[in-house]
């Protein structure tokens, strides 16, 4: 079950990082085809994993009961290090090589606030790390969580987390924040009710589809709010995939493992990939470079993963 988790983790990444290379190619002048046809659908992989880290809470905390402190421990260890470190190497490659940089500014508010996951609130903008702006509403759900603890018995703990998240949503008016509860849903679900496999394998399969029918830029669905359209389908894939049985493949795995990585890392890989593109004069087909800068961040993301990631935990 959970390594079928594992592989969406790693298709949402990609998504995302496929999203953002076709973004940067066509700032670098570099467009590819992909870039009007897909326009902002690679987003998606933000929701899917906001659905697959409320069922994993839920999942954990229910195998693995933790206190409160230790909770928020798992979860700081898991998330601050390398962002952090890659949000000090951004601040320090801009204060060193400004020149380099296109567009990014940055002041003693923006920094602080970045590494507190707050920018949003106290800024009203995205952090250092651009793409660090999920993991600020990932930091909220983990608040909102790690209180849930304290109630102790499953149904107290959803009915919590389903009260808080209502009410900021009432205040930030931010439908997408609910994926979240989505997923604790999706695990409550998982350990009160058997589902065969064959109805998750048919549920899967409509979330399949229901997320591809936003893939057409002209299609009305897309001016539908994210949650309609990505939040749903995402929470009908992931209900599909922890009831039906696991595959087995060890690099989609991997992958998944090494997704937070390549979720990150993408911030410099991108750019850097298309700066040398212009300095080095390379002409190649548009489609082709955003493979090839699609595949090295990937890469690079593993390598950060396996020598960077694994060894600060």
């Amino acid at each position: 079950m959970l390594s079928n988790l594992q592989y969406l983790r790693a298709f949402a990444a990609i998504n995302v990082v496929y999203l953002h290379v076709l973004i940067g190619g066509n700032s670098y002048d570099r467009s590819s085809t992909m870039f009007p046809i897909l326009g902002e659908w690679g987003a998606n992989g933000v929701d899917i994993f906001f659905v697959i880290s409320g069922f994993v809470m839920i999942y954990s905390q229910i195998n693995n009961p933790k206190t409160i402190v230790n909770f928020y421990k798992s979860r700081l260890l898991r998330i601050v290090p390398i962002y952090w470190l890659i949000t000090f190497t951004i601040i320090i490659l801009f204060t060193i090589f400004p020149d380099i940089f296109r567009t990014f500014e940055t002041d003693f508010k923006k920094s602080i606030s970045s590494f507190l996951f707050t920018s949003q609130l106290v800024t009203n903008e995205f952090p250092i790390i651009n793409v660090g702006w999920t993991l600020e509403w990932e930091m909220l759900f983990y608040l909102i969580f790690g209180i849930s603890i304290y109630f102790r018995k499953l149904e107290k703990i959803v009915l919590f987390i389903f009260f808080l998240m209502i009410i900021i949503f009432l205040i930030s008016k931010n439908l997408f924040f609910l994926e979240f509860f989505v997923g604790v849903i999706i695990g409550y679900i998982y350990f009160k009710f058997k589902i065969n496999h064959f109805i998750a394998l048919i549920i899967l399969i409509i979330g399949v589809i229901s997320l591809s029918l936003s893939i057409d830029q002209s299609s009305q669905i897309v001016s539908y709010d994210r949650f309609i359209i990505w939040g749903l389908p995402s929470a009908l894939i992931v209900f599909g995939a922890v009831n039906t049985k696991p595959l087995n493949n060890k690099i989609f795995f991997y992958l998944g493992n090494a997704s937070y990585s390549i979720y990150l890392v993408q911030v410099l890989t991108i750019p850097a990939f298309y700066k040398a593109i212009d300095l080095l004069k390379i002409n190649l087909n548009n489609d082709v470079l955003s493979i090839i800068c699609l595949l090295s961040s990937v890469i690079f993301g593993c390598f950060f993963h396996t020598f960077v990631e694994k060894k600060l935990k």
